[in-house]
């Protein structure tokens, strides 16, 4: 099936098969080269393109690795002048990504991480003018958030505890050797298996006695004493570094059981109505490698004292807030606590 048919209109015409079939190898070597990535390295190509997608040129890196990838299959192609098709062609790749790539261990891969990233950038951005770049953004924002969905749930499945392996040991290893080789090759897989479910374990332990405590370590007091949106706010970060893995639904409506309905904010309007509680909020985050990308946490991005806002005309009520720091800050948390392992 050719992913570029349906996007290459967006910078060509009347675009020939020879056409589309370059533009699809083009992105297949994109593809390639993202899930190569570090989990780190995937969140700055995903605030790149969540930048892009919204009129902003590519950053230098990702424009010289994606004209590579184009100018492969068509030697003239240059990105000079031709910089849309540039933008296409590495969005294109993102989406086959999150669509395509294989789940495996604790889901913090780099299109895990790529996808989560995107998802978080995509949705606070309001629909574009162009009507075919739209398309584009909306099918990389739906399928980024169902990746990230089936990730989360997929990630929390105990693992079943093999028997331990039959003690073969090799003939041609040293006599010292051998018998603790053979050894940790048959228990290695237990071992394995029972690591990961108690680190499942302890991350529900962990959650919901957090949960049942209703008590802010942020703020130091009961949550029922914070304001709505400091609220949200709040508990969505807290709970964001309860987790190890990418949160689910579930954690979303515990996280934000007790936050009822409010008034819709715009990311200004809810920054003024934290007022002095963004500092504390803003904890943990000051300095952090986060702050260079604002693109993709634009709401913790505007907590410190000193923050640029990045304009949005998105209003979103105190849950829905409260959600997006959850995302926010589990992204965060788990490039600090995963550092790119799967």
């Amino acid at each position: 099936m050719s992913i570029m048919a349906k996007y290459a209109r967006i910078f060509w015409a009347e675009p020939s098969d020879a056409d589309v079939a370059a533009r699809n190898r083009s992105v297949a070597k994109l593809r390639a080269e993202f899930g190569a990535l570090d989990s780190r390295a995937a969140i700055s190509v995903a605030a790149a393109l969540v930048d892009a997608l919204a009129g902003a040129q590519l950053s230098p890196d990702l424009s010289k690795t994606t004209e590579k990838a184009i100018s492969d299959e068509s030697p003239a192609f240059q990105m000079s002048g031709h910089e849309l098709q540039g933008v296409v062609c590495a969005a294109v790749a993102a989406l086959d990504l999150a669509r395509g790539a294989p789940f495996g261990g604790r889901g913090w891969s780099a299109p895990d991480a790529m996808a989560a990233a995107l998802w978080s950038g995509l949705a606070l951005q309001p629909p574009l003018d162009n009507a075919l770049i739209e398309v584009l953004r909306k099918d990389l924002h739906d399928a980024c958030r169902d990746r990230v969905r089936s990730v989360a749930r997929q990630a929390r499945d105990r693992q079943d505890v093999p028997d331990v392996g039959k003690l073969t040991i090799p003939e041609g290893e040293p006599a010292g050797a051998r018998a603790q080789t053979a050894y940790k090759r048959a228990t290695e897989p237990v071992i394995k298996a029972l690591k990961e479910n108690a680190d499942l374990d302890r991350e529900e332990i962990d959650f919901l006695w957090w949960a049942l405590g209703d008590h802010s370590g942020l703020f130091d007091c009961p949550l029922a004493e914070k304001a709505p949106f400091s609220r949200a706010i709040a508990v969505g970060i807290e709970g964001a570094l309860k987790l190890r893995r990418l949160p689910s639904d579930g954690h979303r409506h515990v996280v934000l059981r007790q936050i009822g309905e409010s008034e819709s904010l715009t990311l200004e309007g809810l920054v003024g109505k934290l007022a002095e509680d963004k500092a504390l909020l803003a904890h943990g985050f000051v300095g952090t490698w986060a702050m260079a990308h604002p693109s993709v946490f634009p709401l913790i991005c505007a907590l410190p004292a000193d923050a640029k806002l990045r304009e949005s005309l998105v209003s979103l009520d105190a849950r829905d807030w409260g959600a997006r720091a959850l995302l926010e800050g589990a992204i965060i948390s788990l490039e600090d606590k995963l550092g790119g392992t799967t």
